[in-house]
This record gives structure tokens, sequence and C-alpha cells, in this order.
């Protein structure tokens, strides 16, 4: 199409009618045109020919403008078009437009131009924030609040899409909007045109927008946008836009205050009558439905991560929610299943809840969830169900109820799971149960092929934290049961090395629970541990805690007890008429623990526990002090 006859028409006209004759006829040229290609195609070939100096010119005149801006729009819907009109300088025209608020049509029209100019365009928004145009456009859209007049639906909906245009993904702008309280003001637009599908949408684009920032935080507390959503939730167009306002909803309960909100509001309400609805016997399936349920109650467990809002939502134990999530665990939809696990375990995070959950009968609904399923979430499922039962397996009074409901031989079953995931929180789920269950950590602990696994997951180098948790429940079901047949089976299954290397751990906690670990397999059957405690090298562990001067005093104390131990204990008892190199001499002490002694009293670690004799702390000097007759009463035999 030859445009050169359009653009001379412009060019000649006088007259306000021929002027805009002429952009109509070029309008027209684009409204016939349906392809994107041929669009930008004639909006390039527009620019190329000067279509923006004519504009310029003809702009002059007011009654121009609605047709100038209208143009513009198209043309600007081609992106190598935006700049140029930027640096023509239509920006402050059309700002003045807005500004006026004199005519309806031309503030449509330069929404529309200005918007689309501003579409990710930096150089464009930089303009409009020079000019002031984020309080022009506030003011115009407060200003449209209430308004009546016919054509402002339309001008409402543009001009809110102006402001996503402009402030979308600029920190700048965002900054500005919020500073001018923009959220309390789209609030308004969706609380007052609920019923205008059109506008609804674009007011969720823009908050979608302006709350993807962290300096939305401190505004969005004082707005009132959240109870605004939550309302709108509840009308016609809500329930057609309920992903969109879900959407948004999940972005913000990121923040724990956020939380706290919408926990004091009916939103946990309508969230469960929406998985009820959907859900319900007479519901018909669709991938659109298992959305919104899944959107649902992934909100709602989002919201039980808060301290203060999951306590809201508990109510005691009265809480709609807490009454819900016992449903779910009983229902055969796998998602709500998930989502019941989750709820429970995320109430069970104080001592009172979880001795509640249990008197309540959570423990059976969980373990039914170890049974088999099939299916993409089977792990995501298992995951959570032992999540729970670890956070209700840790008050001590629940642990006794949990263990004779049956819970360590059916997580057990889990014991094959090639999903590591599963055995960590498996693994956490045990290790809870036997602290201070002497007689749970003896039956685990004679368990000799899941000792073995216990072992092999203590090597597991791609998930770190199933190697600390198996590496933990090793030492606790040492510390736990104190039995002779559990040590033995840990050191059959080379797990000695393991408890070696977690004393030099990161984390003083597990140094702790190694030392005492290996203090008590000293003590108890050295004779079987000894050989793999020096292959292990336990002497040179030994060494290095002692003389690394950022060890903790505590952990020095420790490592002096696993000292005097090892000493005292490769001395058998004997009667006063026996001397102990006598014994030694003939062979009667086991040779293995005799030799760890004697390398330990050759090595370097008798000087550096004299050392401590003197050190600061003044319990690492009584522990030292306290070695030191051992290590007199052990000295090397002479041969």
């Amino acid at each position: 199409m030859d445009i050169s006859p359009m653009l001379e028409c412009l060019r000649a006209a006088n007259c306000k009618t021929d002027k805009v004759k002429a952009i109509n006829s070029i309008l027209d040229v684009f409204e016939g045109t349906q392809k994107e290609e041929e669009t930008d195609d004639i909006a390039e070939r527009l620019t190329s020919e000067g279509i923006l100096d004519d504009l310029i010119n003809v702009s002059g005149d007011e009654d121009t403008l609605a047709s100038v801006g209208q143009l513009l729009a198209e043309l600007a819907k081609n992106e190598s078009v935006r700049v140029p009109c930027v640096e023509k300088g239509f920006i402050p025209i059309l700002l003045k437009v807005l500004e006026r608020q004199d005519d309806i049509d031309r503030m449509t029209q330069a929404c529309r131009a200005l918007g689309n100019i501003c579409f990710d365009n930096d150089i464009g928004r930089a303009k409009v924030d020079e000019d002031d145009g984020i309080s022009i456009l506030l003011t115009l859209l407060n200003s449209l609040l209430g308004n009546t007049k016919s054509g402002t639906d339309k001008l409402r909906t543009i001009a809110c899409g102006f402001l996503l245009n402009l402030t979308n993904s600029n920190e700048t702008l965002q900054k500005k909007a919020l500073e001018e309280d923009a959220l309390n003001l789209i609030a308004k637009y969706l609380k007052n045109y609920e019923t205008d599908e059109r506008l609804c949408n674009m007011v969720l684009l823009t908050i979608a927008s302006l709350t993807d920032s962290e300096m939305c935080k401190e505004k969005l507390f004082a707005s009132n946008l959240c109870q605004s959503m939550v309302d709108f939730l509840q009308t016609p167009t809500g329930e057609d836009q309920y992903e969109s306002v879900l959407d948004i909803l999940i972005t913000l309960s990121e923040w724990d205050e956020v939380k706290d909100l919408l926990a004091q509001t009916d939103l946990c309400k309508q969230l469960i009558k929406m998985a009820q609805v959907t859900l319900g016997e007479n519901a018909e399936y669709s991938e659109d439905n298992q959305q919104k349920v899944k959107m649902s109650s992934d909100l709602l467990i989002l919201l039980l991560t808060g301290e203060k809002s999951m306590e809201i939502l508990f109510d005691g134990g009265k809480g709609e929610i807490f009454s819900e999530s016992m449903t779910w665990l009983d229902s055969d939809e796998q998602h709500l299943q998930l989502c019941g696990a989750l709820a429970v375990g995320n109430f069970a995070r104080s001592d009172e809840h979880c001795q509640f959950l249990v008197e309540q009968g959570v423990i059976k609904r969980l373990l039914r969830l170890l049974k088999p399923v099939y299916g993409e979430q089977k792990c995501t499922l298992e995951h959570a169900s032992l999540s729970a039962l670890r956070n209700l397996a840790i008050p001590a009074g629940n642990k006794a109820s949990l263990i004779k409901e049956g819970v360590i031989d059916a997580v057990l079953v889990l014991v094959d799971s090639e999903m590591l995931a599963v055995i960590f929180k498996m693994l956490g789920v045990l290790r809870m149960l036997v602290d201070g269950q002497d007689d749970a950590a003896v039956k685990l602990g004679q368990h000799r092929e899941f000792v073995t696994r216990l072992v092999e997951w203590s090597a597991c180098e791609e998930h770190p934290g199933v190697k600390g948790e198996a590496t933990r429940l090793m030492a606790w079901l040492v510390k736990n049961s104190r039995a002779e047949d559990v040590m033995r089976n840990i050191i059959r299954a080379d797990g000695i090395p393991f408890l070696v290397a977690m004393a030099t751990s990161e984390h003083i906690v597990m140094q702790n629970e190694s030392l005492v670990a290996l203090t008590l397999i000293a003590s108890t059957v050295l004779a079987d541990a000894a050989l793999p405690l020096k292959e292990a090298d336990i002497l040179d562990t030994i060494t290095q805690l002692l003389k690394a001067d950022e060890t903790l005093p505590e952990i020095k104390c420790n490592t002096l007890t696993l000292t005097r131990t090892i000493c005292s204990s490769a001395v058998p008892q004997m009667s006063q008429s026996l001397p102990c190199r006598l014994l030694a001499c003939t062979g009667l002490l086991p040779y293995a623990g005799k030799a760890l002694r004697e390398d330990l009293l050759s090595s370097s670690i008798p000087d550096v526990i004299r050392q401590l004799t003197e050190h600061d702390d003044e319990k690492v000097k009584i522990a030292a002090k306290s070695v030191i007759p051992v290590l007199e009463d052990t000295q090397p035999v002479d041969r």
C-alpha cells in the first residue's frame, strides 16, 4: 500500500477538520490490517517517512490531540518507534492532556499512547518521571473514582494500563507510585469497580507489578489492599479472577507480616470453601478446578508457616483450618492428603500443640499416608508425612505414644526408598523417637540390616542432610541404648570411622554427640573397637581437638574424657596381687586395646594434656588434671 498520498494530505491540511480526516485515513490502514507483522511494517514505513514530525506539527491544535494520541498509540505498538516518540517530544504534550482533564476522549488516547511508548522502554519512563508523570497519572486515576461520564469506564482501564507499563520492573517509578499512595488507590478501584472485569484484570496486573518488590512491604501494611483482595474474591468477578488473586497473595505471603494480616481475615474460610466445592461429590473434574484447589491449599499452608498466623489459625484446636486438615488426611485426593500432612507439621511446632494432635488421633492418619502411594506426589507426600511425624516426636511426652502406635516399624518400610529426601526425614523421625527411649534404641540398634544401611547413608556425599542425620542417629543409638550388642553391630558395619569424623564436624552439637558415643564405646567394648578406632585415626582427632585454640572448652573437656576412658578401659580390672604389667606381658590384656593405649601414650597427647592443666578455662584445667593420674598409671610396657 502506498502511504505517501496520505502523508501529503496531512501535510497539506490547513484546518482542524482536514487534519483529523488525514490522520483518520492513516488509522484506517492500521484498523484494516490484521497481522502484527504488517502493522509493524506500516509503522516503520510511516516513521521513516517523517510521520512523527508531521504529528508534532499538528499537535499544537488541541482539537487534533485525540487523533494524534490515537495514531501515536498505534505506531508505538512497534518497539522501534517508542524511543523516537520520546525524542520528538510527545511525552510532555500527552502528559499535559492528562493534567488538564478537560476531555475524556483526548485523555483516553493520550493514556494509550503514553502506555505504549513506556512499554518496556526505560527511556520513555525516565522522561515521564522527569515531567512528574506519576503524580499527574495518579491524580487522574483519583479523579476518575466515582466519575460517571460517558467513556470513563474505558479511560479507567487504559489509565491503569499506563500505570502498569510505567512502573513494571522500574524500581524508581515503583517507589514514587508507592510513596504517593498508589496501593490504597488501586484497592479502591478493586472495591468500587468489582463488576468491571477488564478493569479488575488490569488492576490485578498492576498490583502484581507494584507488590513484586521489597520496597512495597511497608506501604502494604499501611494500606487496605490485602483486605480489598480478600473481599474481591467473594464477588462474581473475583471468582473468575481467582487464580490471579491467589497468585498475588501467595507472593505477598512470603512476608510473615502479611501472613498475620491475612490470617485475621476471612481468606482461610474462602479457601477451604473453594476446596470443598471444587472437590465435592457433585463437582466436575477439570484441570482448572484442580489448579484452584492446589493454589488454595498452597496458600493455606503458606499462612501456617508464620508463628503468629499459625497460632491464629490453630485457635486452641478450634480453628476451621485445623479441623479441615484432619479431614484432608482422610481424603483420597493426594494433593489434599499432602496439604493435611503439611498443615499438621506446621501446627506441630510447640509441645502443647503436639500433645493435642496426638490426642486427636493424628498418628494413625499420618501412618496411612506412608503406605504404598503411586504417582508424581509419592515422594512429596511421604516427605510431608515424615516431617509431621518428626515434629510430633520431639516432645518427651509424645515419644512413647508414637512408639506404641508402631511408628518405628511403619517408617522402616521406607528404608529401601531411592528418594534421599524421604530417607532424610525418615532418619529424623527415628532419631527423635530413640531420644531417651532405651528400648526403642536397643530395638533399632539390634536391627542388623538397618544398621548396615545407616552406615551406608553416613557416607552419602550427594545429600549432606542424609549423611548428617545418619551419623547422628548412629551416635544416638549408642547413647540411648548403652547396649553392647548395639555397639558391636555398629562396629561390624564399619560405623566407627564416621563417628570419629563427626568429632571434627563444624557443628558443635554433632561434635559433642560423637565424643559421647565414642566414650561409651571405649568404656564398654574397647576390645572390639580399638582397631577400628586406630584405623580411623582417633589419636590424630584427639590431638587436633586438644591442641586447636578454636576448640570450645566443652569439646576439650569431652575429648579429655574420651582420652581418659581409652587409657583406663585398656587396663583390665585386676586383683591387688596381680600387677598390670604381668597381665600385659602374659597376653591377658587384649592386644588391640593395649596397642591403642600404648600408641596414645607414646604420642604427643600426654604433653598436650599437661599443657592443658594450665588452661585459662577452669573446667578444662580440672579435666586435664583428672587425666594425668591415668596416664601415669598406664605407662607403656617395657619388654
